[in-house]
C-alpha cells in the first residue's frame, strides 16, 4: 500500500488523474507515517500491528490488502 502511495504521488505531481484507490493510499501513507513511522512514536510490536490493521480496514476492503483470509478474518478491524 506504501508503495502504491509512492505512484499515486507521482502521478498526483505529473498532474495525471487520481483514482479512487489513489486517494485512499495517499491517504493510508500519510496515517501510516503519522502513527508508526513519526520519530516520537513509541508503540511495542503488537500496538504497531493493531494500529496497521486499523489503517488497512479504515482505507481498504479485505481483497485489496492481499494478505492470507485467515489473518484478515483474524484480525481485520471492523469499522
Amino acid at each position: 500500500m506504501y508503495a502504491d502511495a509512492a505512484n499515486a504521488k507521482t502521478k498526483m505531481e505529473n498532474g495525471f488523474d487520481l483514482t479512487n484507490y489513489d486517494e485512499r493510499t495517499l491517504a493510508f501513507a500519510k496515517d501510516y507515517a503519522n502513527q508508526l513511522l513519526a520519530i516520537d512514536v513509541n508503540l511495542d510490536t503488537t500496538e504497531m500491528l493493531d494500529v496497521t490493521w486499523g489503517l488497512f480496514s479504515k482505507y481498504f476492503k479485505p481483497e485489496e490488502v492481499n494478505i492470507k483470509k485467515e489473518l484478515v478474518d483474524q484480525h481485520w478491524k471492523k469499522q
